[in-house]
């Protein structure tokens, strides 16, 4: 029986299963706001770059604004062309250059993956290439350097619907073997099962803050959606869920608790702040990874750069496999991220040095 305390992992199962790819993440949407309804907690879009649900009768109607937000989009692609018509040739199963869209990648020269086209889904194998031409038999010029192609069991009528823009994702089921799970996706569909629970899980809570959760779009390509989020809500403190990479050299690994990121290029976080929070962690309990990097980011990147000067907390979750068709993770981090997200939003003017800066300011 699940345990009601606790992220249903039968729906992070359901966000596996979901195409979204950057710009055309509906179809977790769907899934978040079905979830965020049945715990009564009023829905709004940002147009096709954010949804989000704030907490319903908040004890304190003034008090500041705590968001926590997740991405929807996972790495994929993009078809490039169609093949031209060729009436001379008719070939059953076109070949698709395809433009990446965030850094996926594959080990191994070929990949199985699905096309969303207008007709619905199709299989694809997805395969590299080294410059040759593609499309319809003939040697046609292409700069892609990965393509796809429909498998045996494709629908031949529905490959005449394929159009360029139409999204390619990994297929690759999930795997799991006690708290450890493989799967594509896990960037960041981890993070969007927290943000789809913590409205049912924080019903419990004594928070502090009036609680907004959010998932944005396109954090893999352009980070238009976190964005658009930023500047329409503006919070007094942010969290950013996000997976990370694990690290031996800087003891990162699954199952050690979430990883606060100290610098990348969306972020830099003050010793005196880093303390702070790992001695409220350390005190409740909670583990406490870091990380240190000057490359890589995520959503935090869009709140200073909206103007909104208030604390920024990138708290993730450690993978293996990044990008990839066998991404890595521990649930127990989720379980654990949770716990501090709860340990913010009930004692959230203790994280920073002293008060956080946005409760010294009336807007």
């Amino acid at each position: 029986m699940p345990n009601r305390a606790e992220p249903d992992r039968a729906l992070l199962g359901e966000l596996l299963a979901c195409h979204a790819t950057p710009g055309d993440e509906g179809d977790v949407r769907d899934v978040l706001e079905r979830r965020w309804r049945r715990a009564r907690w009023p829905l709004r879009r940002l147009g096709d770059f954010a949804v989000l649900a704030t907490a319903p009768r908040p004890a304190d109607p003034d008090a500041p604004l705590l968001l926590v937000c997740a991405h929807m989009d996972s790495p994929g692609f993009a078809v490039h062309a169609v093949p031209r018509a060729n009436p001379r040739r008719h070939p059953r199963f076109p070949v698709w250059p395809l433009t990446e869209l965030g850094g996926p990648a594959f080990p191994g020269a070929t990949a199985d993956g699905r096309l969303r086209c207008g007709a619905g889904l199709v299989p694809v194998t997805l395969r590299k290439i080294g410059g040759i031409g593609v499309g319809g038999g003939e040697a046609e010029e292409t700069n892609s350097s990965i393509v796809c192609s429909a498998t045996a069991d494709a629908d031949p009528q529905m490959l005449a619907l394929v159009r360029p823009g139409d999204r390619v994702c990994f297929a690759a089921p999930p795997v799991a073997e006690g708290d450890r799970i493989t799967a594509p996706f896990l960037d960041n569909r981890l993070g969007c099962w927290i943000v789809a629970e913590l409205p049912r899980l924080a019903a419990r809570w004594r928070a502090r803050f009036r609680i907004v959760v959010a998932a944005t779009s396109a954090e893999e390509f352009t980070g238009h959606g976190a964005a658009v989020l930023a500047h329409h809500l503006r919070p007094d403190l942010t969290i950013v869920l996000d997976a990370t990479y694990a690290n031996p050299e800087q003891h990162v690994a699954p199952g050690g608790g979430p990883v606060l990121t100290l610098s990348d290029r969306s972020v830099l976080i003050a010793p005196a702040r880093r303390d702070a929070l790992a001695d409220a962690f350390a005190r409740a309990g909670i583990p406490l990874q870091t990380e240190v990097y000057n490359y890589s980011g995520t959503d935090a990147r869009a709140f200073p750069l909206q103007g909104v000067f208030t604390p920024v907390l990138p708290l993730l979750i450690a993978t293996t496999g990044n990008h990839t068709p066998q991404e890595g993770a521990d649930l127990r981090d989720a379980v654990t991220l949770l716990r501090a997200i709860r340990l913010l939003a009930e004692t959230g003017h203790t994280v920073g040095c002293g008060q956080l800066a946005s409760l010294d300011v009336k807007r």
